[in-house]
């Protein structure tokens, strides 16, 4: 009886330790929470964000005028103010060219940009014609990369 009270003291000594260091590892890890990561984000961050690069605002007066949304970039900087229209396209139909940027050729549509005389049509059958226009306005030649294009004036 003697040995089963000494092996049950010795087994509850060995597990009171194992419970009481277990708790002491537990209560260092928490304490040790975050530290093992670095730092992630700013640091002497400020709720005011006194510390954000100031903002650069144009000077009064040198704002750009807004551009009238029915009409392509750089139209009226060239001859292509003069795009808008009915066309004869190599194709036997009439192209119809208008100013908010959109053109129609019988079943087909179109977008197109213009800029120094260079007109770029993006058709909705996949084709992209790169033309430029005469300086008169009364022409338009190119290709689409595998056939000459061009349009006159009706």
């Amino acid at each position: 009886m003697a040995r089963k009270n000494a092996a049950g003291r010795l087994m509850a000594a060995g597990l009171l330790s194992v419970m009481l260091g277990s708790m002491g590892a537990a209560s260092q890890l928490f304490a040790q929470a975050g530290s093992i990561g670095g730092t992630i984000g700013k640091t002497d961050k400020s709720q005011s964000g006194a510390d954000e690069a100031p903002s650069i605002r144009p000077e009064p007066g040198t704002r750009k005028p807004a551009r009238k949304a029915d009409t392509p970039r750089n139209v009226a900087s060239s001859s292509c103010s003069k795009m808008p229209g009915n066309w004869a396209w190599f194709t036997g139909v009439t192209a119809v060219i208008r100013a908010n940027g959109t053109a129609t050729a019988g079943p087909y549509s179109a977008t197109w940009t213009c800029a120094n005389d260079s007109v770029v049509m993006h058709w909705n059958h996949g084709y992209t014609d790169r033309l430029r226009l005469s300086r008169d306005g009364t022409h338009l030649e190119g290709t689409n990369g595998f056939i000459t294009v061009t349009g006159d004036r009706r």
